[in-house]
């Protein structure tokens, strides 16, 4: 008696120093599965966790971790079908009591596992400008395998892989994500595809009758002595014309505006001024004008002039020709630099390293002393055709 009244005692006393805590841990702790059959899958697999309530020390509470437990659901001798299985829970040490699991069972579908190769179908959204038609669309690879529960994989007919096509005017190569897809469209989760995603090939092609110009503001006149025209700016600079398709072919790459008197100016001039439109054509968005900016500046030497564009970095077996032939440079600096300009000192630069065949809008760059000033080119992209020679 007197042993057993010191051993209480002496628990007791412990207990005070070291009391009980009780609760559910603040994580959950992930469900391992284990003994599944080979060929087995679980329909949309396990990803949820379950609340562990226990019972230990508070000096070991403080340290008590998801981690520190393992659960796990068994399948040992589970065949095809649904099942209610319990969550089995074992702590870490043996300082902790486990009292309770939520949910202490967890409801699995079995299947079996399967495949099958179904076609990737690519599903546009939206449309080109008004002006362009895309072309037959090309994906690699064209077939690809899916995986998972039977259930699942039966129910695939193709895959989906979708690109936008809004504002596309060029032909363009993207690689787009995978959806496996049912009979009515309908997305089908829970599988595993060979392939990521796929790589598209869209060509966009122009209608013809339509076309992409640039704008070219015309002026007449002189500034009043001491002043110059130091920069001329159009907005919109591009204009898309539709109208007779040989019509619209003829047309050099550009259209020019209304001359803008700027006859005795000494300050800027900003003007809405009218586009000319050659018999038969007409802007597709019904843009009749454009705001024309000239800058008029205090001559501190300027000059104006015209180069034609030299061509740079066509790829081999590649021959381009461009509209316009020729533009204008307005350069401004040092009046005895302008004066002392002789033929190759400033050349417009056409670089066509990273275009293929067909037409593009190019801008232009100028290569000039760097005593000079580039204030405009006029225009500044030239319309470029490139073909296989």
């Amino acid at each position: 008696m007197a042993l057993i009244l010191a051993l209480m005692v002496w628990m007791g006393a412990a207990i005070q120093e070291n009391p009980f805590a009780e609760g559910f841990l603040p994580e959950e702790v992930p469900v391992e599965v284990i003994n599944r059959g080979g060929g087995f899958v679980i329909v949309g697999g396990v990803d949820q966790g379950v609340r562990v309530k226990v019972r230990t020390p508070e000096s070991v509470w403080e340290d008590l971790r998801a981690s520190s437990f393992r659960a796990y659901v068994d399948l040992e001798g589970l065949d095809v079908g649904l099942h209610e299985v319990p969550v089995q829970v074992e702590p870490a040490g043996n300082l902790v009591r486990v009292l309770e699991t939520s949910p202490a069972v967890l409801t699995l579908r079995l299947d079996r596992r399967s495949e099958g190769i179904v076609p990737v179908r690519v599903s546009t959204v939206g449309e080109p400008p008004q002006g362009y038609k895309r072309g037959s669309l090309q994906v690699d690879p064209g077939h690809v395998i899916v995986s998972g529960p039977r259930t699942l994989v039966d129910q695939v007919v193709h895959v989906t892989a979708e690109v936008y096509l809004r504002g596309e005017k060029e032909a363009f190569e993207r690689n787009a994500v995978l959806t496996p897809r049912d009979d009515v469209g309908n997305a089908v989760t829970g599988l595993e595809i060979d392939h990521q995603s796929v790589r598209v090939t869209v060509p966009i092609e122009r209608i013809v009758g339509y076309r992409d110009l640039s704008i070219k503001t015309v002026t007449q006149g002189t500034p009043a002595p001491g002043y110059w025209i130091s920069s001329i700016s159009a907005d919109p600079s591009t204009v898309t014309v539709v109208g007779d398709p040989e019509v619209v072919d003829e047309i050099p790459g550009y259209l020019e505006t209304h001359p803008i008197d700027v006859e005795g100016a000494r300050e800027d001039i900003s003007q809405q001024v009218a586009i000319l439109f050659p018999e038969d054509v007409s802007s597709l968005e019904d843009v009749a004008t454009v705001q024309a900016i000239i800058e008029i500046s205090p001559v501190l030497g300027g000059q104006t002039v015209q180069l034609t564009p030299v061509v740079q970095g066509l790829g081999r077996g590649l021959e381009a020709s461009f509209s316009p032939d020729t533009v204008e440079v307005i350069l401004s600096g040092p009046l005895s630099e302008l004066e002392a300009l002789e033929a190759g000192d400033v050349r417009v630069l056409l670089d066509l390293s990273d275009y293929e065949p067909g037409t593009h809008f190019v801008p232009l760059t100028v290569d000039r002393p760097e005593s000079l000033e580039v204030q405009a080119i006029l225009p500044d992209q030239v319309e470029v055709v490139i073909r296989e020679s």
